[in-house]
């Protein structure tokens, strides 16, 4: 038996040493491939809706061996961005200082790049395609003698590159929204809460346009509702309709926990509920920069409010802030660190992290005089801002407004109206910089009130969507209050 099986093991044995030196011999070979190539791409990860939404959003491109330094100069971007660039362990970290353009395909390509472990060098390529987030406008039905009998005002959603267009909710007499997130917060104007006057209602409303009730401090009339991105919060003025029972408030500022559906009296520098003319919350932050009825500004956080009286000790926890007194609150850059405000000498930027004051400048023509409405700041952190300018030629009288763009020392006109009669109510950038939503009556002259008693606009209310670097109007719709997530 043992002669009949020797035979057959030892080529066996000759198989699986053959198998085994060619296995060694192709590891040396990828081993030898490897130290005569340069660093190869494994893994390119990119968030395509981060980019186009919010500064210093990231690219990351891995390779198969750790990495020298890699810097700026061997880098190519089409079209053209800004960007830093870092080198960590094997991959090569790009951040984009300014958002990226809307529904783009960029090529990159880093060139040279060595490994630690040797010196030759390589190119890696890589492609990625941006996309458009939504946003939202508000589109009223037909006005009526009778608030009750309105149609159905609609939150429309659509983009900016396609003129589709779905409704993400329809109810009658919408005051004014903002999203939260995927979902919506929307006022509605009232009769059915137990008040002779118009009241206000609250609704939470998920992407699928399902409806919630949010609870208000009582009934009455909300405005300037807000909300805190990724806090869960919103936050309104509110003021007691004339027969309303229970506590009595008078452009009172609330926030409201979404989280537990409670609305909250925000507390003022003497311990009692904060009346305030104007109110925002610094952007990414739950903190509140609000003016009282005397102009004051104060810096609140509202998850704090256990501070009490601050004139008895400034440095007590939750504590209001003042910031000096301003005729006009007017913007809040997208740092959470920088406001906008205005009294009768001008506009200025504070810094409130430098604790710095600066004037803010129009941009100046020969024979007028000019100052500036409104004023949105750019997403990049560069200091710039498109600023709302009203130009009065000082021979004739005649006023006309435009809208510049400000960066540095430089200043151009984006967008100027269509005629003389044409008026600018507003503007709002998308949060990539690239997009003006310019809310325009298109002519004041011959335009009538949707009658509503908050919020009140125009039934020809337009908004023009205008390219800020070439200023094209990219598309209209008949509708206003023109906001992105």
């Amino acid at each position: 038996m043992t002669t009949d099986r020797a035979p057959v093991r030892r080529p066996f044995r000759r198989v699986v040493w053959v198998l085994a030196g060619s296995l060694v011999v192709a590891s040396l070979a990828l081993v030898a491939v490897n130290l005569l190539s340069g660093p190869r791409l494994t893994d390119v990860d990119v968030d395509t809706t981060a980019v186009v939404s919010s500064a210093n959003a990231r690219l990351v491109l891995a390779t198969n061996r750790e990495l020298d330094p890699v810097t700026a100069d061997q880098i190519s971007i089409e079209p053209p961005a800004a960007f830093h660039v870092r080198t960590s362990d094997n991959s090569v970290v790009i951040s984009f200082p300014q958002p990226l353009a809307y529904n783009t395909d960029y090529a990159v390509a880093v060139r040279g790049i060595t490994g630690t472990a040797g010196d030759q060098q390589s190119t890696v390529n890589a492609e990625f395609s941006t996309s458009e987030p939504s946003m939202y406008y508000l589109s009223r039905a037909a006005p009526t003698d009778d608030a009750s009998a309105r149609g159905a005002d609609r939150i429309l959603r659509t983009t900016t590159g396609s003129s589709a267009t779905t409704v993400a909710f329809a109810t009658p007499n919408i005051q004014e929204f903002v999203p939260i997130g995927s979902e919506l917060a929307v006022v509605t104007a009232s009769t059915d809460q137990g008040s002779a006057d118009l009241a206000s209602a609250l609704y939470r409303v998920d992407d699928g346009g399902a409806a919630a009730v949010l609870n208000l401090p009582g009934v009455g009339r909300v405005h300037d509702l807000q909300a805190a991105p990724g806090q869960s919060l919103l936050g309104f003025r509110f003021t007691s309709s004339a027969d309303a029972p229970g506590p009595r408030y008078e452009n009172v500022l609330f926030v409201l926990d979404l989280g537990t559906n409670v609305s909250t009296p925000v507390i003022g520098l003497e311990g009692d509920p904060l009346i305030v003319s104007t109110w925002g919350f610094l952007a990414g932050r739950a903190d509140i920069v609000a003016q009282q009825s005397d102009s004051m500004l104060l810096l609140i956080d509202p998850l704090d409010q256990s501070g009490g009286d601050s004139l008895e000790n400034d440095a007590v926890p939750g504590a209001p802030v003042p910031l000096g007194q301003f005729a006009k609150l007017t913007a809040f850059a997208p740092d959470g660190m920088r406001i906008a405000v205005a009294d009768r000498n001008g506009h200025y930027l504070l810094d409130l992290s430098q604790g710095t004051e600066r004037a803010i400048v129009p941009q100046i023509m020969e024979g007028t005089t000019e100052f500036t409405e409104q004023l949105r700041f750019l997403a990049g952190g560069d200091g710039g801002y498109v600023q709302g300018v009203t130009r009065t030629d000082a021979a004739t009288g005649a006023v006309r407004q435009h809208l510049s763009l400000v960066q540095g020392t430089e200043a151009h006109t984006v967008y100027v109206p269509a005629s003389a009669t044409e008026t600018i109510v507003g503007f709002e950038l998308s949060p990539n910089d690239q997009y003006l939503a310019v809310h325009i009556v298109p002519n004041r002259e011959t335009d009538a009130s949707d009658g509503y008693s908050v919020n009140a606009q125009t039934t020809d209310a337009t908004t023009l969507f205008v390219n800020v670097a070439t200023g094209e109007v990219r598309r209209s719709v008949l509708g206003f209050d023109a906001t992105w997530p």
